[in-house]
């Protein structure tokens, strides 16, 4: 993982792209969003404009996104709230639930009295509070409010490569490419999270072109396709974004992959943390009816298992040996990614030390069970709540 200096908050260092609008939408992400911020604006390549919009944090996500780029407010004596800051124009505006503050960050030498209008020396900030807004009603808002022929998406649980805002962008000169997806790289802190990453992460090789399907962590699209999409499904909150995906491929679109376009993700920090993730991926899964053959494989597998082990009680305990296939089936992909790790010289941050190595070759199958676990729960929770909304 390239590392990344601490950057001046309102020294732009990138060539600045003025066509490129970059969206987030944060809800109390403020253990993560300086970091990812940072990464953001050390790129080699900078948006035109930046739009956030926070879902109404209830910690200090808000305040510390207005102090990256050395916003302050004041209310004034009719209840509003002003911008106040040295070198930067401003202007807001707010309703009962919404915050909407806007700024302007110079490049070094640009005076204030230029005009920004198509400047590529201007980064345009907007900042938007909505209060009670999902993922997919935050990604919604802050697109509507874009000016950019090209939106760029990621998460504030990541950090961006320096030159992800170019490679996830740089097709499209060419007007036959409208949606663009880059990989997913896993950033680890612990041996739980190396873990989680050899289960859940694919590598370069192991993706296809044909089915890859982005994650909005890492994404671009011109702006007409998120129109024509009907955008971000927003009776969703989670899984919205391969709802989002699939919609864009029923229009014919044909999604791009740039393995060069790399975000790096932080995987979860606990248990509880894994299977709550978990379990609303798969009960988006079901409000949004996707992967169904996915999901019923997984409810027939582990039927098989119990039918084993119940089989195995009752007649013969030789059937238990029926459980050795199963077990390598389960495990394969996994092992695989853990023998490549193991064969491989890397000291990036899932890289597992010597004495991990053994513990998490016998560690993996249970964190793959409480995985699938959390997945049939939250699907059966998904299909109940779809049943009640019939």
């Amino acid at each position: 993982m390239k590392e990344n200096s601490i950057a001046g908050n309102n020294n732009i260092k990138g060539k600045i792209l003025p066509e490129i609008s970059f969206i987030t939408t944060v809800y109390n992400e403020e253990k993560d969003i300086t970091e990812f911020l940072e990464s953001l604006m050390n790129g080699t390549h900078l948006p035109g404009e930046i739009i956030i919009v926070d879902g109404g944090s209830v910690d200090l996500t808000f305040n510390k996104i207005l102090d990256f780029f050395n916003i302050e407010i004041s209310e004034d004596k009719d209840g509003e709230y002003n911008n106040e800051q040295a070198g930067v124009e401003e202007s807001s505006g707010v309703q009962p639930d919404v915050k909407d503050i806007r700024a302007i960050i110079r490049s070094p030498g640009r005076s204030t009295g230029d005009n920004n209008t198509g400047n590529e020396g201007y980064i345009n900030i907007r900042i938007i509070r909505k209060k009670g807004a999902n993922i997919s009603q935050g990604r919604n808002e802050a697109i509507k409010n874009s000016s950019g022929s090209i939106i760029c998406a990621s998460d504030a649980g990541c950090i961006l490569d320096r030159s992800w805002l170019f490679e996830i962008s740089r097709f499209y000169d060419d007007n036959s490419y409208n949606v663009v997806g880059g990989i997913s790289l896993p950033y680890c802190r612990n041996f739980l999270q190396k873990c989680l990453a050899v289960c859940i992460m694919p590598s370069k090789e192991e993706i296809s072109e044909k089915k890859y399907m982005p994650s909005s962590r890492n994404i671009s699209f011109r702006k007409k396709v998120w129109v024509e999409a009907g955008g971000y499904p927003e009776s969703m909150d989670y899984g919205e974004d391969m709802k989002f995906n699939f919609n864009v491929k029923n229009m014919g679109y044909t999604i791009k992959f740039n393995p060069d376009a790399v975000v790096y993700w932080k995987m979860r920090e606990n248990p509880v943390q894994i299977s709550r993730q978990f379990f609303r991926y798969a009960k988006g899964d079901a409000a949004g009816r996707m992967y169904p053959h996915r999901h019923l494989i997984r409810f027939i597998a582990f039927l098989l298992i119990l039918a084993i082990i119940f089989s195995a009680f009752y007649l013969n305990r030789w059937i238990l040996l029926a459980l050795i296939p199963l077990f390598i089936i389960y495990t394969f992909k996994p092992y695989k990614r853990l023998a490549r790790l193991f064969s491989s010289k890397s000291t990036d941050s899932c890289s597992f030390c010597r004495k991990e190595k053994i513990l998490s070759i016998f560690f993996i199958p249970f964190l793959l069970l409480q995985i699938d676990i959390s997945k049939m729960c939250g699907y059966i929770y998904g299909l109940t709540r779809n049943i009640k909304k019939i």
